[in-house]
C-alpha cells in the first residue's frame, strides 16, 4: 500500500514538470506572436550590447550620375598658345599685304607687283594656321569653351595656369540628359569633397567612350591634373525621407536591414533600400520615419537571436 502511495506521489510530480514546461513554452509562443518584431528582456538587450539613435530627416533628389577626369594644362596651353601665335602672324601679315597693296599701285608704286603678291600670299598663309589651330582648339574643346571669348580668354587661362580653376571633362550615359547648366563634381571615395561647377558645354565626342560629354570649368577645387572623378545632376523634384545611419545596417536573406525600435526592448527588422547613400548613411522614403529609433550597436547579434532564440549573447 505504501508503495502504491509513493508511485501514485512520483507520477503527480511528473505531471506537474510537464504542466509547468508546456506553461513556459506557451508563454515564450505567446510572447513571439503577442506583435511584430524581436521582443527581448532589459538584461538581455544589455548583454547583446545594442544602441539605438533618432533617424534624421532628409530630403532626396534623384541624380544622373557620370564619369570625369581632371585635363592636363599643357594640353589646355598648347591649344592656346597655337591660337595667339596664329592670330598674330595674320593680323601681322594682313596689315603688310595691305601696305604692300597700297605702295605697288599707281605711277609712282615703291614696291613691285611682285613683293605684293607674295605678301598677299603669306597673309593667306597665316590666315590659313589660324583657321587650322581653331579647328583644331573646337575639335578639343568644343565650339562653346569659354574662352573663345578675347575678354574671358585671358582671364580663364590666369585661373587654369594658377590652379584656382581646372578643366574637367565628363561623360554621363547615352540619352540621359540635354547639357546641364550646372553639376556637382566630386573626388572618389566615400568621404570625397565635391564642388559646384557653373560653367558648362558640350564636349566634342569621343569615340573611346560611349556616351554625352561635356566639360566644366571647377572653381577653389584642390583636384589634381589628370585625377578621375565622380558627376552627378540633380533631376526631377525633392523627395522627403530619412536617413539611416550606416552603422545600422546588416546583410542578411541576401538583402539590408535595420532593426527598427518599436517599444522599449521590441524591435522590427526593416528593409532598406541601400541604393540612395547619403552622407553618411542611406535614405529611405518608407518605413522608418524621422525621430524613429533604430539599432546602430549589436544589431548583428540582435540578427542572430531573432533568426535563433536560444543563441546567448557572450558574457
Amino acid at each position: 500500500m505504501r508503495r502504491a502511495w509513493t508511485v501514485l506521489a512520483l507520477t503527480g510530480l511528473l505531471a506537474l514538470g510537464a504542466c509547468g514546461k508546456s506553461d513556459t513554452q506557451a508563454d515564450k509562443k505567446d510572447q513571439k506572436e503577442s506583435g511584430p518584431g524581436v521582443t527581448i528582456s532589459a538584461d538581455e538587450s544589455k548583454s547583446l550590447g545594442l544602441a539605438t539613435a533618432p533617424v534624421q530627416a532628409a530630403s532626396y533628389r534623384a541624380q544622373i550620375s557620370g564619369f570625369g577626369v581632371v585635363m592636363a594644362l599643357d594640353a589646355i596651353g598648347q591649344s592656346d598658345a597655337d591660337i595667339v601665335t596664329a592670330q598674330a602672324a595674320a593680323t601681322q601679315s594682313a596689315a603688310a599685304a595691305a601696305r604692300a597693296r597700297e605702295l605697288s599701285t599707281g605711277a609712282d608704286a615703291a614696291v613691285s607687283r611682285e613683293t605684293y603678291e607674295t605678301a598677299e600670299a603669306k597673309a593667306a598663309a597665316d590666315q590659313a594656321q589660324l583657321a587650322l589651330a581653331t579647328r583644331k582648339r573646337d575639335a578639343a574643346f568644343g565650339l562653346n569653351a569659354p574662352w573663345h571669348d578675347g575678354a574671358e580668354r585671358a582671364a580663364i587661362m590666369a585661373r587654369l595656369q594658377s590652379g584656382r580653376t581646372v578643366l574637367v571633362r565628363v561623360t554621363f550615359p547615352l540619352g540621359s540628359l540635354v547639357t546641364p547648366r550646372s553639376l556637382s563634381i566630386s573626388r572618389l571615395g566615400a568621404d570625397g569633397k565635391s564642388w559646384t561647377a557653373n560653367t558648362v558645354w558640350d564636349a566634342p565626342a569621343d569615340p573611346s567612350i560611349p556616351g554625352h560629354g561635356v566639360f566644366a570649368l571647377v572653381d577653389g577645387s584642390d583636384l589634381a591634373q589628370g585625377e578621375r572623378v565622380n558627376a552627378s545632376i540633380p533631376v526631377g523634384t525633392p523627395q522627403p525621407g530619412a536617413i539611416v545611419p550606416a552603422g545600422a545596417l546588416i546583410m542578411g536573406e541576401s538583402d539590408a536591414w535595420a532593426y527598427l525600435q518599436t517599444g522599449t526592448n521590441t524591435y522590427l527588422r526593416t528593409h532598406i533600400d541601400s541604393s540612395r547613400p547619403m552622407g553618411d548613411g542611406y535614405f529611405v522614403s518608407g518605413g522608418i520615419n524621422p525621430g524613429q529609433k533604430v539599432v546602430t550597436s549589436g544589431a548583428g547579434m540582435l540578427y542572430a537571436h531573432e533568426i535563433n532564440p536560444s543563441t546567448e549573447a557572450a558574457d
